[in-house]
């Protein structure tokens, strides 16, 4: 399983602008053989900073996947991906 780390495209298009502070700097790419997987740090709609992932590549999981921290999803991501 190969990971990289890249500044959320989104993060760099909101620069200056408040709402850059509802999504986190970073954006971690995972991928496999299986597939990509994209984790991203955001706010839900109670102000709560969440983990959330997103299958970029095969059919991993549908929609988007939730977790209170960085260690569950990564957790997820690597039985996914292994």
């Amino acid at each position: 399983m190969n990971k990289k780390k890249r500044i959320h495209p989104l993060y760099k298009d909101l620069e200056g602008k408040k709402q850059q502070k509802l999504v986190g700097k970073h954006q971690y790419l995972y991928s496999s053989d299986k597939g990509k997987i994209s984790l991203i740090k955001i706010k839900d709609a109670s102000d709560k900073w969440i983990w959330e992932i997103y299958s970029l590549k095969g059919e991993l999981f549908e929609d988007i996947e939730r977790y209170d921290s960085k260690k569950e999803a990564e957790k997820r991501i690597k039985k996914l991906l292994n």
